[in-house]
């Protein structure tokens, strides 16, 4: 729990795509006698956001999943030999600005996102706190905001699977939430990108081109954002040790 926490920066269980990342994590640690040198903490550090984003204990036979794992340790393999049973899983590590088609909130890449976007002090845009998961109060609770309000797309003739897609996901305060309500991004974004600056958009990778904020360019737009999510996982990621 201490290295999901100050390692990998997973500091809630709503941020773990399957609760077996714990145990396969605890595991090593018991195997290493929880004494790691700084390369082996590296590759850990890379193996549970790798697994982790790419759900590898929650693609339907998770017990299987995790009884390949624990197994390639008793064996005595190490984080390599996980990350190449992640590999045979999922194809490759890298991630594509395809793979976030439509995903929804419920998906392990939308968790990550949330990590990344973290890590570079995305804050909400009234009070400026930090996101996070943690914060007291209903006015001060992470929520995530529809770039695109529901109510707008659905007037347009959106699908829901593409109303609710990831990429038109940000975090914000349930204030700011509300205060945002079903205005279109044209009508808010421009007060944000005033007050505090480009940066505010980029560091949760929206677009900051305003022609795109229109109901007539979601469709550009999205695909922009995947590009710019996928570029930023792919970094937040980092490389596969060998």
């Amino acid at each position: 729990l201490n290295f999901l926490e100050s390692n990998a920066g997973i500091d809630s269980p709503a941020l773990l795509s399957s609760p077996f990342m714990v145990i396969l994590i605890a595991q090593y640690g018991h195997k290493k006698d929880f004494h790691l040198t700084p390369d082996e903490a590296k590759q850990l550090r890379y193996w549970t956001l790798a697994a982790n984003a790419k759900g590898r204990y929650s693609r339907g036979s998770s017990e299987t999943f995790l009884d390949q794992d624990l197994a390639a340790l008793r064996r005595g393999g190490d984080v390599p030999a996980l990350i190449q049973l992640l590999k045979t899983q999922v194809g490759r590590l890298e991630v594509l600005p395809s793979d976030l088609e439509n995903r929804n909130s419920r998906s392990a890449y939308f968790k990550t996102m949330f990590l990344a976007f973290r890590e570079d002090g995305a804050t909400d845009w009234r009070d400026q706190l930090k996101i996070s998961l943690k914060h007291k109060g209903a006015k001060h609770s992470l929520q995530f905001h529809h770039l695109f309000p529901r109510a707008v797309l659905r007037r347009a003739g959106v699908d829901r699977m593409r109303i609710n897609d990831i990429c038109n996901l940000s975090f914000v305060s349930g204030r700011t939430n509300r205060k945002i309500s079903d205005k279109e991004p044209r009508a808010y974004l421009p007060g944000v990108v005033e007050k505090q600056g480009e940066q505010a958009l980029a560091r949760q990778c929206i677009p900051v081109s305003d022609d795109l904020w229109n109901v007539e360019t979601y469709a550009k737009f999205l695909a922009e954002r995947r590009r710019l999510v996928a570029d930023r996982l792919n970094q937040f990621l980092g490389e596969a040790p060998e």
